[in-house]
């Protein structure tokens, strides 16, 4: 794990400890001026820090001696060494970001120069005092954000650009900030330098997504304010509070050289501190603590970090000096980085995507099978038959017409869940639903789905874990929903028909039809899941099935306790006699009102069902972007105790709450 990712895993995890509660620490008090630069695990299993005093004065330096490493309030053993004589010395690059709009023109507070010359003699103090081995570079910005020296270790090249500033223009602050985080790169140690004196003037970026960057980017942002508005001051703080530095605010041409003096002298005052891990927390996240003696007080930083795992295989002997030692990177948690995964994250991929091709091939080939000899033969009996639907397909060719493959894995399908005896409540929930399709090929179609949406969380978190278990998840729950949903629909538009539907069949039978023929003209008037179910119950009867049988059938298959009543009521008819169509006209007119009353509860309920919803997926939608664009946040949830206590008590609110919201919206009519 690099610095960039240990820094960033830092701020997340103080933030949401924070947002947890307030956590006490065993372990002295000390000031805040110090700093954990950067934290890389090394091959040994040891951590290397990078830690530096943050002393604005410049007179602050740290006794290696006095450095103190506590992991979760333990001390453990720990050596420093000036980065000067450290034998890991990690790359060191620093960025000089320089106003030079049209007011650094104006004149210092003291009178005797300009902002622009304050700056550049700033600029050259620096220069002078930052250690030979950083790399420094010139970003300017006025109208726009250029980049004029990349970061180099030639300070002749940085302080011709220097000397060459010449003001003019707007302030594009945010604009520049995004530019020397990208510039940084994000490897080693990487510092900004920003000066302005004034606040942002035309930048397509924003103070919040400029922010964003500086915190994602891991680099350290130290500002300079030449002045002391409030607004300017603000922005500039949540700046460096984002990138872990410090702001002066200043009018003072020498308090402005002094300020870059010091940034210099903490770069030079960096020590390298090699931390003994415990075998305990390897490869864990654990609150590690920082404190020194520099310049006669205590200063010290603390956050959150991945341990490093084990001890790596390396070259030894001349070889491990010849060839230095190499960091290697800590996985985030719930990442996997072994060999395995992707070429079986691929395979999955694979998979899902010939189950989903094994299902289409066999539904294009079903005509020519023998269910689509029989369902042709059965539709010389249905409603608006026509001719050319009881004709034999024509042989199809190509991956449709030999899709053996294809269906064999639907054949293997249906032998799972017809031995898991789910096919016949499957069946029944596909047919209430109105699809084409038999449980083998459902349930090839939800393994599918179940595996892509595995793959794809995978791919687009990086190969988390914990993304992947996420996506499986949805994956396996989404085709429930839907599946539901559209029987819930289908049965509900059923449910509205009813009675309309009933009310034509009263008037066909009032005009002296049977009830076969009465059903049969309604079938023709009908739409939606009225018309398929009742043609569907007309074709049986024509098969030899009695028309009660076949409604009742309809009935049971919609789940409709009203259109079971119309049945009963029909068979009543059939044996005691009685005028059936006004039987049919009275249940017609008795539905209609209570429909009307349902809708009725339905609007006046609406407000409170939309807020139910909103209030019980807020929280899963946000887990799930989380998930996907930071994994190493929500990783704290599931290996920390504070984390496992934090989901449990939140599952269990969420699931109180939403039984609540649904006891209070549900009005039953």
């Amino acid at each position: 794990m690099t610095g960039r990712s240990t820094r960033v895993l830092a701020r997340v995890a103080a933030g949401a400890l924070a947002l947890a509660g307030a956590v006490a620490l065993a372990g002295p008090a000390y000031a805040a001026d110090g700093r954990i630069v950067s934290a890389t695990p090394q091959p040994d299993g040891h951590l290397s820090v990078v830690f530096a005093a943050t002393d604005t004065t410049g007179t602050a330096s740290i006794n290696p001696a006095s450095v103190v490493v506590t992991i979760d309030g333990q001390v453990v053993p720990s050596s420093a060494k000036p980065i000067d004589v450290a034998p890991v010395v990690p790359d060191r690059t620093s960025l000089l970001v320089m106003d030079v709009s049209g007011s650094m023109t104006a004149k210092t507070a003291d009178g005797r120069t300009t902002r622009i010359q304050a700056a550049q003699d700033a600029a050259r103090a620096y220069l002078a005092s930052v250690p030979r081995d950083v790399k420094v570079g010139l970003i300017t910005f006025g109208d726009k954000a250029v980049l004029r020296v990349a970061p180099t270790t030639d300070r002749t090249a940085v302080l011709r650009a220097v000397n060459g500033l010449t003001p003019g223009g707007s302030t594009v602050l945010y604009d520049a900030v995004v530019l020397a985080d990208r510039t940084l790169g994000t490897n080693g140690v990487r510092n900004q330098l920003l000066l302005t004196d004034g606040t942002d003037e035309g930048s397509r970026t924003t103070l919040a997504q400029a922010t964003a960057d500086v915190a994602k980017s891991g680099a350290t942002v130290d500002a300079v304010s030449l002045g002391t508005d409030k607004a300017q001051v603000a922005a500039l703080r949540a700046l460096t509070t984002a990138g872990q530095g410090t702001v002066v605010a200043t009018n003072d041409a020498a308090q402005l050289a002094s300020a870059f003096a010091a940034v210099a002298k903490s770069q030079a005052t960096q020590v390298v501190v090699d931390v003994t891990v415990p075998p305990n927390v390897a490869g864990t996240s654990k609150n590690m603590t920082v404190s020194a003696q520099a310049g006669g007080q205590t200063i010290g930083d603390a956050g959150v970090f991945i341990m490093p795992a084990a001890a790596t295989s390396g070259p030894t002997g001349d070889a491990a000096a010849s060839s230095g030692p190499q960091p290697v990177a800590a996985p985030d948690p719930g990442l996997t980085t072994e060999p395995w995964f992707l070429p079986v994250a691929l395979g999955l991929v694979a998979l899902g995507l010939f189950t989903v091709l094994a299902v289409a091939l066999v539904a294009s080939d079903r005509e020519n099978s023998t269910r689509g000899r029989v369902r042709r033969r059965l539709a010389r009996y249905s409603l608006g038959a026509r001719p050319e639907d009881a004709r034999p397909a024509a042989p199809t060719s190509g991956a449709a017409g030999s899709s053996a493959v294809a269906r064999s894995a639907v054949e293997l399908a249906g032998r799972v869940v017809q031995r898991r005896d789910i096919d016949t409540g499957l069946g029944a929930m596909l047919d209430a639903a109105g699809l084409p399709l038999r449980p083998a090929e459902w349930t090839l179609i939800h393994l599918g789905i179940a595996i892509g949406a595995a793959t794809l969380f995978t791919l687009i978190s990086g190969f988390a874990l914990l993304a992947t278990l996420v996506g499986l998840a949805l994956g396996t729950l989404l085709p429930f929903v839907y599946l539901s949903m559209k029987e819930h629909r289908r049965k509900a538009a059923f449910a509205a028909a009813l009675p309309d539907t009933l009310q034509l069949l009263s008037g066909a039978l009032a005009a002296g039809h049977s009830l076969p023929q009465a059903v049969d003209s309604v079938t023709r008037e009908a739409s939606g899941p009225m018309a398929s179910e009742l043609n569907r119950a007309i074709v049986e009867a024509r098969l030899g099935v009695p028309i009660e049988d076949a409604l009742e059938t309809v009935a049971q298959r919609m789940g409709s306790v009203d259109f079971g009543w119309v049945v009963m009521a029909i068979r009543i008819q059939r044996e005691v006699g009685g005028n059936l169509a006004e039987v049919l006209a009275q249940v017609s007119a008795t539905m209609r009102e209570r429909e009307r009353l349902r809708r009725q509860v339905q609007v006046l309920s609406a407000e409170g069902r939309l807020s139910a919803w909103v209030l019980g997926g807020l929280p899963l939608v946000f887990i799930v972007y989380l998930v996907l664009v930071r994994p190493e946040y929500i990783g704290l949830l599931v290996t920390t105790p504070l984390g496992v206590v934090m989901i449990v008590v939140g599952v269990l609110l969420l699931a109180v709450g939403a039984v609540w919201l649904r006891k209070v919206v549900r009005v039953e009519v």
